[in-house]
C-alpha cells in the first residue's frame, strides 16, 4: 500500500504541483483546500505526512498544526511563502517536523518527504550494546565513537550526546533551544553559539569517516541531520 500524503493548501496551482509531484513518486495523495476541511479528512485517511501551509483563508495553519499534533501521528512539513522566523520558530514548538519555503522543487519536496518515511521505516532504538545507526554509520556508546566502513573517530561528550539527539530525529529540523535543553539541559546560561562550534567539530568528524549524512544548518532557526 502506498504511503499517504494530506495536502492542507488553498491555493489551486500550488497543490496541483505538489499532488502531481508526489502522486509521480508513488505516493496516494489527498488534497484539502481550507484548514477545516484539512482536519476533517484527516483520522479517515490517516496519512503518513501532512504538508500543510501555514496561510489558511478559514483557520490558521498553526492552529491546524496545534490539532494534528495532538490528535495525529502523521509528521506535519510546514509550507509558506512570507512566514517570519518568529512563526516558523512557533510551529515546529507546536509539533510540526520541519518546513518548506515557496517556491520549491519537486526534487526537495519529495527528498523531504523520503526523509520523514525512512525516519518512521527505519528502527533507531539503541541495541544491548549500546549503538545507534544512521547514514550507515554506526555511533558507539561506551567508546564515544563513531564508526563507518572500518574508519573510526572519537568524539567528546558534548560531541557525543549532540550526535545521538541528532541521529535520534534524523530529517526533522531542531531548534537551537531544543539542543541545548536536551544536550546541555539548559536554555538560558548557555550561549547559542555554543552549538554551532560543536555542530562544526562533528562536520569535520563526520568528514574523517565518510559517513553519508550531513548536518544541514537553517538560518536563525537550528539544524537538521540528513542522510545522503
Amino acid at each position: 500500500m502506498a504511503d499517504r500524503i494530506l495536502i492542507i493548501e488553498d491555493d489551486a496551482d500550488v497543490a496541483t504541483f505538489e499532488k502531481m509531484i508526489l502522486e509521480r513518486s508513488g505516493y496516494e495523495v489527498r488534497v484539502a483546500s481550507t484548514g477545516s476541511a484539512g482536519l476533517e479528512a484527516e483520522p479517515a485517511f490517516k496519512p503518513a505526512i501532512v504538508l500543510l501551509d501555514v496561510e489558511l483563508p478559514d483557520i490558521s495553519g498553526l492552529d491546524v498544526c496545534t490539532s494534528l499534533a495532538n490528535s495525529s501521528d502523521a509528521f506535519i512539513l510546514m509550507v509558506s511563502a512570507h512566514s517570519s522566523e518568529n512563526d516558523v520558530l512557533r510551529g515546529l514548538g507546536l509539533g510540526a517536523d520541519d518546513y518548506i519555503r515557496k517556491p520549491f522543487s519537486g526534487n526537495e519536496l519529495v527528498a523531504r518527504v523520503q526523509s520523514f518515511l525512512r525516519r518512521r521505516e527505519r528502527s533507531r532504538k539503541t541495541d544491548q550494546e549500546g549503538r545507534l545507526q544512521t547514514g550507515g554509520a554506526t555511533l558507539v556508546r561506551d567508546f564515544h565513537t563513531l564508526e563507518n566502513d572500518g574508519k573510526s573517530v572519537t568524539l567528546t561528550a558534548l560531541e557525543f550526546r549532540l550526535l545521538w539527539y541528532l541521529a535520534e530525529n534524523v530529517g526533522k529540523l531542531l531548534t537551537r533551544a531544543q539542543i541545548l535543553e536536551r544536550v546541555w539541559n539548559d536554555v538560558s546560561g548557555v550561549p547559542t553559539r555554543v552549538v554551532d562550534v560543536h555542530v562544526a567539530a562533528l562536520r569535520k568528524k563526520l568528514n574523517e569517516v565518510g559517513a553519508v549524512m550531513a548536518i544541514s544548518s537553517v538560518r536563525g532557526i537550528g539544524y537538521r541531520l540528513d542522510e545522503r
